[in-house]
């Protein structure tokens, strides 16, 4: 949600929240309807602004398995042929996507939003990421999908994060 501060004329200014996951939370609030989960048609990608390259949506009722159904292009991995309509258990392990959505299962059995973070890998490199996985339900109320978005910076010599 965005915070109220004055400019330098003393007029009310808005200022956009810096954490990517309480964006998109605020995002997914504003479509939930009153107690009900957001409905997976209820917003797209695009609603997500600027934030758009470090969202993805997961479609967790494929008959196949869980499914890639939209991946940002921050999150896409190097080197992976595909991932729209890619399984989720296709996803290369040492990515901030993979990081970000294998505790998708959490998410349909509790039907709440949950962040993560942590450190991890990315293409090779030690990274810290933080990211969010927010339900949306179809029409009978059930846990279709997922709304994902993470985003990272490298580790570097001062975060006392053990490189691999």
């Amino acid at each position: 949600m965005p915070n109220l501060v004055l400019d330098a004329a003393g007029a009310p200014a808005i200022v956009r929240e810096k954490r990517l996951v309480l964006r998109v939370l605020a995002i997914w609030r504003d479509a939930c309807e009153e107690d009900v989960l957001p409905r997976v048609g209820a917003f797209t990608p695009s609603d997500t602004g600027d934030d758009a390259d470090h969202v993805y949506l997961l479609d967790v009722l494929y008959p196949a398995g869980p499914r890639f159904t939209y991946v940002g292009a921050a999150l896409r991995v190097a080197g992976w042929p595909s991932t729209v309509d890619a399984p989720l258990d296709h996803c290369p392990p040492e990515s901030v996507l993979s990081l970000a959505s294998y505790r998708w299962q959490e998410i349909v059995d509790r039907r709440v939003p949950i962040t993560r973070g942590g450190p991890g890998f990315n293409d090779g490199e030690a990274v810290l990421y933080r990211s969010i996985m927010a339900p949306l339900v179809d029409e009978t109320g059930r846990v279709s999908a997922i709304l994902g978005a993470a985003n990272w910076r490298l580790v570097t010599a001062g975060d006392g994060v053990p490189s691999a």
